[in-house]
């Protein structure tokens, strides 16, 4: 049986000082770095998972419009593709992972299983 690690969304708009930033995303980019410099080699296969939203729409209603985020359905502008927010956390090693995936892309997803490559193939 094979096995495989996903790492989801360790992008800097999740992180301390992002878009939608958590108290210690940093360090959980650091602990993750730590664990596959460890154990990679126990793996298969390593995908990256990222939240990647168009800047120019409101991605299927995924960004709130002038009447602010409810954070269920709406959030504040994050993670827009080609900017700094949207990329890994400069702690998180990325050499190790071997497919990255993108979500969203026009609308809401909210699991790495409804990512896709830049080419748009998805996970098995």
């Amino acid at each position: 049986m094979a096995r495989a690690l996903l790492v989801v969304d360790v992008q800097n708009d999740f992180t301390e000082g992002g878009a939608l930033g958590v108290t210690g995303g940093a360090a959980l980019a650091e602990r993750i770095s730590a664990f596959t410099g460890r154990h990679g080699d126990e793996y298969d296969l390593i995908v990256g998972s990222r939240d990647w939203h168009h800047g120019d729409d409101d991605n299927g209603g995924h960004f709130a419009g002038p009447e602010g985020p409810d954070f269920v359905d709406t959030w504040p502008v994050h993670c827009v593709g080609g900017t700094p927010g949207a990329e890994y956390h400069p702690d998180l090693d990325t050499s190790v992972i071997d497919v990255h995936v993108f979500k969203g892309r026009g609308r809401p997803d909210y699991s790495a299983f409804q990512a896709s490559t830049e080419d748009g193939t998805a996970l098995p």
